[in-house]
Parts: structure tokens; sequence; C-alpha cells
């Protein structure tokens, strides 16, 4: 197999240089628009001069794209900044675009659904509230002037006012979680003409929020989305037959039909599907050798697919579905139903195989290095701020020369437990295989996030992850245990965030799982880093502040690992709870579970205890943690590590 070339990173920088190299040619329409707003929010971000000018080549992109071109001249290399092109920082990337399943015909859809029912007749400023809006405000206000709307466009911030001028704004964005920020802006603009929202939505109640507060609301349902629509039977094969790549070389098979009970997830949520997830669909394909089972599934068409594409065409292992056909929006894989989960201690050879897994991925998905001058990571920064509180700067370049150890790669960025099962032939299988952009550790491409991931997905922690890398590369235990310990304090860090907030009782206890082993082992490479941290500069040991294994209560949200910094420790246990005391904490938490707020999770010896309900019951739930702590034999029995636990013995 000829090894590939190295991929180049999702930077501003390479966006600028690309745009310049195609100066004055014919490029993609898509890739050119994406290519150009980016780096008009990006000139909005930094204030610097040029903003205007990239806004008014966005726009023009956005007509002629929106009019149907599939082909643009780049323009000349005089018309981008230069220094765009030294700008070494990664792309900000929409929400709607780049993961959850809207195409930029949705915006244009949006628009004439607006213009269709509209009650305003004058001029409207199109406002994209960055950064998600931004990216489809000049698709919507190509869409309004080709209704004959006067318009003109711009991009907003929380906490910042759009200048009107007298003109109605629509605020633009990606589809609203809570609508706080829309809210919070339509309430800002001046003038008597007022705001009205224009978002496509997951569902019409996500904006219900807004509509009692008296804003106007247009939106686009996901059933009218470009990604929904080309699922239904009929339009995907039309679309595989017209768009797909089939590597194997057979004649494009027809699609048979959706498999029951598996249909178009943006229609008919799958089990285990996030409701905001990219939109998939169970087919059978009729092929020379009879019916195959596959899944298609999303990835965006333009410059925010590039990773996933790659991955589904150049990546070979015997871990990922194979893939059967790429095509612009979907990538059509084997259908991998699996048979059992890894479950709480999974075989040793296990874990080696997922090790090799990675490694191979990195080999095969390699990112051309760094630049000069590109910028620490942030994430790498806030770790290295918690760990010390002194000299910052110096500590987050040793952390980040830790992190470069491994050649830069494609980060599989779906390492979590759910992703690895066994078939049906007890083989280790894994789902979930593409590149997926939309992460806040996006700026680390390095193979140890991967790896980090690991150590928490077959909960061995990190010794077993570094014994087993240990014996496959040079450099010793120590070492190795270094550089993933930093590596699982960013994972851990940007992880923690993005665990699952809509919960069935099974997803709850992984989420539990998940959760507890993160905030432990966060707690134990925190301290092995802070002190490789304060050897190499002893003034740093008075200012650190210590490491917290056990926490008396939640820091913040009920279920969300953190940097181990900051909290009241819980307290000690000296000595262990007895046989006795074990059996009565048991039944104490089997009696005060019957409730249903929450669910007991067995593990070690330790009892998670996972929050059943959404998060906004959670305050409640918090509170009635007070009551358990008074039916246990000790009230420092109950803790909080990622999750709220109770000691079944002596932990730290």
């Amino acid at each position: 197999m000829n090894t590939p070339s190295a991929f180049p990173p999702l930077t501003i920088g390479h966006l600028a240089r690309d745009l310049a190299s195609r100066a004055g040619q014919p490029m993609p329409a898509l890739r050119c628009y994406e290519s150009l707003a980016a780096l008009w929010i990006r000139s909005c971000d930094t204030g610097l001069p040029g903003a205007g000018v990239l806004r008014d080549m966005t726009l023009r992109a956005g007509r002629r794209l929106a009019a149907g071109e599939d082909t643009l001249i780049a323009p000349e290399v005089d018309r981008i900044p230069s220094r765009l092109a030294r700008d070494e920082s990664f792309v900000r990337l929409p929400a709607s675009l780049a993961v959850q399943g809207v195409e930029w015909q949705d915006a244009v859809r949006l628009a004439r659904t607006w213009s269709a029912s509209r009650g305003w007749s004058g001029p409207v400023l199109v406002a994209g509230v960055r950064t998600g809006g931004a990216y489809l405000a000049p698709l919507v206000a190509a869409g309004l002037e080709a209704a004959g709307v006067d318009v003109r466009v711009a991009s907003v911030r929380a906490g910042e006012k759009p200048e009107a001028g007298g003109r109605r704004v629509l605020l633009v964005d990606d589809p609203p979680l809570t609508g706080r920020t829309l809210l919070a802006l339509a309430r800002e603009v001046p003038g008597a003409a007022g705001a009205e929202v224009l978002v496509p939505v997951f569902d019409a109640a996500d904006v219900e929020g807004l509509r009692q507060a008296g804003i106007a609301v247009t939106v686009l349902p996901r059933d009218q989305w470009q990604s929904t629509r080309r699922l239904e039977p009929d339009a995907l094969s039309a679309y595989l037959t017209a768009e797909g790549d089939w590597p194997s070389g057979e004649v494009a098979p027809l699609v048979d039909g959706l498999v029951p009970g598996r249909g178009n997830s943006a229609l008919s949520p799958w089990p285990g599907v996030r409701r905001r997830s990219p939109g998939r669909a169970a087919i059978r394909l009729r092929t020379s050798v009879g019916i195959r089972h596959a899944v298609a599934g999303w990835v965006p068409p333009g410059i925010f697919g590039d990773a996933a594409r790659a991955a589904a065409t150049t990546l070979r292992s015997p871990l990922p579905p194979a893939t059967l056909a790429v095509a612009p929006s979907l990538v059509v894989s084997e259908d991998l139903v699996p048979a059992a989960a890894l479950g709480p201690e999974p075989a040793p050879h296990l874990l080696e195989e997922a090790v090799d897994y990675v490694l191979a991925r990195a080999q095969q998905l390699t990112v051309e290095p760094s630049r000069p001058g590109r910028p620490i990571p942030a994430v790498v920064r806030t770790v290295a701020q918690a760990l010390t509180r002194a000299d910052e700067e110096a500590s987050a370049a040793l952390l980040h020369r830790l992190l470069s150890v491994l050649a830069p790669a494609l980060p599989d960025n779906r390492c979590e437990a759910e992703k690895w099962f066994l078939d049906h032939g007890g083989r280790l299988r894994k789902t979930g295989h593409l590149a997926h952009p939309y992460r806040r550790d996006n700026e680390l491409l390095t193979p140890l996030i991967d790896l980090a991931a690991l150590a928490v997905a077959f909960g061995g922690g990190l010794e077993a992850v570094t014994q087993s890398l240990a014996r496959r590369l040079p450099g010793g235990h120590q070492f190795w245990y270094s550089a993933l310990a930093v590596a699982l304090l960013c994972y851990g860090t940007a992880r923690g965030g993005q665990l699952p907030r809509t919960y069935n009782a099974q997803r709850a206890a992984e989420t539990a799982v998940e959760a507890y082993r993160l905030q432990r082992g966060m707690s134990r490479a925190s301290a092995v880093v802070q002190h490789m941290l304060t050897d190499a500069g002893a003034d740093d040991a008075v200012a650190a502040p210590g490491v917290v294994h056990r926490w008396a209560q939640q820091p913040g949200a009920l279920v969300e690992p953190r940097l181990p910094f900051g909290g009241t420790p819980a307290a000690a246990l000296e000595p262990g709870p007895t046989g006795e005391e074990t059996e009565l904490t048991l039944k104490a938490v089997t009696r005060w579970t019957e409730g249903g707020i929450f669910q007991p999770v067995r593990e070690g010896n330790t009892l998670l205890l996972a929050p059943l309900d959404a998060p906004s019951t959670w305050p409640r739930a918090g509170e009635a943690l007070v009551e358990l702590a008074r039916l246990l034999p000790r009230p420092g029995l109950l803790g909080w590590c990622g999750v709220p636990v109770v000691a079944l013995s002596e932990v730290g």
C-alpha cells in the first residue's frame, strides 16, 4: 500500500494559502464560499482591517452558490489579506454545517420560508451569530435578494449590538439549544424596526422560549433539511448512483429499501442515537451477490467533511467498519450489529488490538507538521494554569512538547467505550471511526488523545495503556506515562462538557461509568504532571493547588468530570467500611433509589449514582443526596468523583 500524503490541518492560514494558490482559476463553489466565510469570521473576531472586503466576497460567492453554480473563480491574491496566510489558528467550526446535518441549501430554503410569510416590507439586515450563524447569513441574504428584498449582511457575537440603521434585523444561527443568546441579542437590537430570528431546528419546541418572549421566529424543521430528505430510499438511490464512489469497483448497487426499525434517524430516532446527531439510515443494498445491509451516514459536503472522507477512503484496519461507498455528503459503511459490549473488565488482548488500531490509524492519516507560529491550544493552557497557577507560558510549552512526541495525525475522536464492542465471532469491532472535527480538543492532532481515551473506555487506566505503548515504541515507561497523563487531562477537560445529556437507563449507567473513570484518571494524572512541572521549577511548588481525588460535593454539574482542583475533599475513610457497614450501605442505597431519581451502578468497590432525568432536574436530585448521607452508616461514605459516588471500601 502506498503511503498517503499528509493532510493539511484546517487552519485559517491553510484556507488563505489554498485560495491564493487557486487565484483566478475555477474551484468548487461550496469550498470557495466556506473558505471565504471562515476568513471573514476570523477577521471579525480579531477586529483587524479587511473584514468588509471579505464579507462582500463571501456574499457574492453565496449569491452564485444559491443560484446553482457548481464552480466559481477564486479571488485574486491581493483580495485576501496577507496576514491571514500566516494565521495558524484553527478554523472555528459551525455546529450546523460541521456536525449537525445542516447544508447550504437549507439556509436558502429558510430565506424563502421567511419571504413567503413575511409581514415586513422594508429593508433588512441579516446578522449571523458567530460562529455558526455567520456561515449561514450570506446564504440567507442571497435567498432574500432573489426574492427582491433590500438586504445587508453582518455578523454579531453575544454582547454586541448590530448596526441596524433603521433596518429590521434578522438574526441567523445554528439550531438553538436554549435560545438564550438569540433572545439576548434580539432584545438589544436598537431602533423601532426590531428583530426576528431565522433558524433551522431539530424540534419546534427548541424556539418556544423565543416565541413566548414575543420574538417572531421562522424555522426550517429537520424533516425539510437537505440531509434528511436525501436519506429517503428513492432520493438516496439516485444520489448514490450519481455521486457515489464505490472502492470495490463493482457496479453501484441499488438501494432496496430501509431496514425496518432503523430508518432515517432524523425522522424516527434510533435507540442510543442522540437527537441532535446527524441523520443516518440502515439500508438494504441489492448487489451482484445478493442483499447486503449497510448504514448511510451524513458527512459535511464542504471543507468540514474533508477529514471524514479522507478517513473513509484511506484507513485500512480490521477494526473499523468497512467503507462501501463515499459521496460528497454521505459515507456508506458495513452495518455492524453489536453482539456484546466490552463489559467492565475486557480481556487484555482487546486493549492490545485497540492500541494497534490507534497507531495504525495515526500512521495512515498523518497531518502536516505544525508551521512556526501556531499557537498553543487553549485546552493545554487551561491545564497548565490549573496545575501550577504560575509561569503558565513555560508550563504550557512543556505540556505541548510532551503532546507532540508522536507525529500529528487525524484524531479518531470516537474512542469512547460505547463505540467498541464484540461481534458474533467474538472479535473486537468499532463504530464511529470517521474523523470528526467538532470537538473542543480538535486543535490536538495527536494519537495520544485517542490512546488516553482507551484508558477510560477499557477501564485499565493509564498504566495499562502505558505498558502496551512502551512495548511498541522506544522511550520507556515513565516517559509514555507522563505524555499520556497530559493527554488524558486535555481529553478529559474537553470530554467532560460533552457527555450525553439525554438518557435512558442504559445511557445513564454508561455515562456515569465514563464520568467516574475520567475523574479518577484525571486526579491521578494531575498528581503526576503537577509533580513533573513543580520539579522543573521549584518556585511553583508553593503556588500549585492540591489535587482532589474525591470531593465532598459536585463543583458544578452533577455529572461532569473536571480538572481536580479547587474543591473540598471528602472526609477520609479511616478505617474503610467494615463488612457490616458495607451491607448496611448497600441496603440504604437500594431503598433510597427506589424513587427512581438515581440508578446505582457498581464500578469496582464504588457505587456510582447515575441521575436518570434531564439536567434541568439535577438541582433537585442534588438536594436529595443530603437525605442519602443521613441514611448511610457514615456521611463521609458519600462523595463526588465525576458523578455522585458511595464508597464501599477505603478510597483516597
